[in-house]
């Protein structure tokens, strides 16, 4: 969990600089990757544009995690509606959402997919608090009169422990999540790079043009995608 959280900081950084005068160079010792349509580096773009998605993915995570004890912690209302809305999967729902509204912005995706994963981390995070929220040492709070502020200083490091095995789970999803509505052309604008918008531009050249970074971010997406059923098996 805590080497993914270092991937916030890729908000802060600079966008590369464009060099229009040096696009599309073939890879070479200067630029292994070659240079994109704008002449920007293909490895640092690579680099750059993969910690801007995972650094979006860790912070809808940290989101889901958050609203999910949240609902766990609260009333069991609605459950019919929440389970429907379990049911389906969340890019069913973006997708056409996406597609209604002209697309997200980086915001409003994020929220959205914290929303929608913490609906689903609800059952698991329910099923680990119930039998502790039950128990004599939960109850002992309001024997004591304690105030809400005591009970987050003491209740929230156990619940964190709690939380933290579903966090790989949840930021693969929202990676994914973020990924896929880019290539598609439904996530936020080009105004910021990521990984998505790296996979809409160079993807569909593979076929024809094909380029250095075009096929990195194709080995990159394969190889997370073998790491996330790595992921699914042993949360840690």
């Amino acid at each position: 969990m805590r080497w993914r959280c270092v991937f916030l900081v890729a908000f802060f950084l600079p966008e590369l600089e464009l060099d229009p005068f040096h696009a599309d160079l073939s890879s070479g010792w200067h630029h292994l990757l070659g240079t994109d349509s704008l002449g920007r580096d293909g490895l640092l773009r690579l680099l750059h544009g993969g910690a801007r998605s995972f650094g979006f993915a860790s912070a809808v995570a940290l989101g889901s995690l958050a609203l999910g004890l949240l609902l766990a912690l609260g009333e069991d209302r609605f459950r019919d509606g929440r389970s429907a809305l379990r049911s389906l999967p969340s890019l069913l729902l973006l997708i056409p959402m996406a597609a209604a509204f002209g697309g997200f912005g980086w915001l409003t995706l994020a929220l959205l997919l914290a929303t929608l994963q913490s609906l689903q981390i609800e059952p698991v995070m329910r099923a680990r608090l119930d039998p502790f929220r039950r128990g004599p040492a939960w109850a002992m709070n309001d024997v004591l009169g304690a105030s809400a502020t005591h009970r987050v200083k003491m209740w929230a490091p156990w619940m964190l422990q709690q939380a933290m095995p579903l966090f790989p789970t949840v930021w693969m999803a929202a990676l994914w999540g973020e990924a896929t509505l880019r290539l598609l052309g439904l996530g936020p604008g080009p105004q910021h790079d990521s990984l998505g918008l790296l996979l809409n531009e160079e993807l569909p050249r593979l076929s024809t043009d094909g380029t250095a970074l075009g096929i990195a971010s194709l080995v990159l997406v394969l190889a997370l995608a073998w790491w996330s059923t790595r992921t699914f098996k042993e949360p840690t």
